[in-house]
């Protein structure tokens, strides 16, 4: 006697399968409207999402610049206003020594200067901007030291180009800047000290 069975599916084998694919279907579709969705809000235009900020923030606000320089800044900053008077204190602990170099100090007030532009603030007696940074001293504890400073008045914000901010030296628009010793023997001072 044979004892092989043919095994045959139940009744409602199909059924169930239909229901199942139906079901995983409908799941793949939600995902999808889902995905496309969140898609559409990383999208926006420039000009939209600051269409956005400015309903938000509006400009020449101390909520607006602190965005503006949250944007640009990966560093630790500081804003104080005392009138048409305006300070910028951007901690540069989180660099590495060998990154604390003029270039990199000029593109770091380039771009506080940008953000003080982009958020309303056009009409301004002084903007003083200034960089720590904490070195060791000779017992081995770090101290922070300021290592630049620029005070920028009414007339030199007026000889700013706003659209090449980003590549100028904000230290050849005024005389009344001061420089960490250290920035003054990285290479790139060295090299713009001999073109000079």
């Amino acid at each position: 006697m044979d004892h092989t069975q043919e095994i045959k599916p139940a009744p409602n084998a199909w059924r169930t399968t239909t229901m199942v694919l139906a079901g995983l279907c409908i799941v793949f579709t939600v995902v999808i409207i889902f995905a496309f969705s969140t898609h559409r809000i990383r999208l926006l235009t420039d000009a939209e999402r600051y269409a956005l900020i400015a309903q938000e923030l509006p400009l020449a606000t101390p909520e607006r610049l602190n965005y503006e320089l949250a944007a640009v800044f990966p560093h630790t900053f500081q804003c104080t206003t005392k009138g048409n008077n305006l300070t910028v204190h951007v901690d540069m602990s989180d660099m590495h020594p060998n990154e604390i170099t003029y270039r990199n100090v000029v593109r770091t007030f380039a771009k506080a200067l940008s953000a003080l532009h982009e958020s309303g603030y056009h009409d301004l007696n002084s903007i003083m901007l200034s960089a720590t940074y904490p070195f060791a001293d000779p017992i081995k504890n770090n101290t922070d030291f300021t290592i630049a400073t620029v005070t920028l008045d009414r007339n030199d914000l007026k000889k700013i180009n706003w659209n090449h901010i980003l590549r100028g030296d904000v230290f050849e628009l005024t005389k009344k800047h001061q420089l960490h010793p250290v920035l003054m023997t990285s290479p790139v001072a060295k090299a713009d000290q001999h073109l000079d």
